[in-house]
Formats: structure tokens, sequence, C-alpha cells
């Protein structure tokens, strides 16, 4: 599983492969695993960040379908780094909004922990609250 999933994407170390729930409403969220060479992916699942094995790999394509490679961008030596903070973070807790799967990709490769996903949730959350607000101050006029 893991050589197909190589030779069908080209897959380089520090590179991540961004994957959609192949079912149900998770189908509106990514998930994201990282490649760091050698046959071994890396994923900050509930259970924290961890070396994937070729059991639990297979076991997550079975409910997820990748869907993009988000190539690394960067020099050898950069790439190296990425690798380095990849293994790094090994054992860190899991955090839906602190430190989920694509705060720890986008940690290893860019060095920043941050999640579009989260922010657009914590946008819509406040625009849900706002329009909520403007409704009841205008019912009261």
């Amino acid at each position: 599983m893991i050589k197909k999933l190589q030779l069908n994407s080209q897959l380089y170390p520090a590179d991540v492969i961004v994957a959609k729930k192949r079912n149900g409403l998770g189908r509106i969220l990514n998930h994201y695993v990282v490649y760091v060479g050698n046959e071994t992916f890396i994923g900050n699942l509930q259970d924290g960040v961890k070396v994937l094995s070729e059991l639990e790999l297979s076991d997550l394509l079975v409910d997820y379908e990748p869907i993009r490679i988000k190539p690394f961008e960067g020099t050898d030596f950069q790439r190296n780094q990425a690798i380095n903070r990849a293994y790094h973070r090994l054992g860190q807790k899991y955090s839906l909004l602190n430190f989920n799967c694509e705060h720890y990709a986008n940690w290893v490769q860019k060095g920043k922990e941050n999640s579009v996903q989260v922010t657009i949730l914590f946008l819509i959350i406040m625009f849900g609250i706002t329009s909520k607000l403007i409704k009841v101050n205008n019912g009261k006029r």
C-alpha cells in the first residue's frame, strides 16, 4: 500500500498528503499526513503525533481518500530541517483547536503552526453570533 501510494503520487520527503473522508459529514474537512521518506509517514491522529505503521496507513486509507499532494517548497537543507521538525513532535498530544493534523503539517513544512480550517470555523461561529445579536437588537427597536 505504501509503495503504491509513493509511486502513484511521486512523493518526496516533507511532502504532505491531503485527504478527505470518503463518506459522511467529515468530507468537509481535510486530513493531513506527512511523508518523511524511506516509506515512512507521520500523522497527528487522535492519539497524537506518531509514525504510522503500514497497517495504520492502510486503515487510514480505507476511510480517507488522498485528494492532492502539498509539495514541500524549499531547498534540500530546508527539507532536512522540515523532516527533523516532523520527528521532533513525535508523541505530542492531538488537540482539535490548538494542534490538529493541519497544524502539524504546517509546522513541518513551514515551521509555523496554523490551521486554516480552525480559522474558518471560528469565523463562521463569530458570524453566527454577530448575526444573532444584530437580529435580536433589531427586534428591540
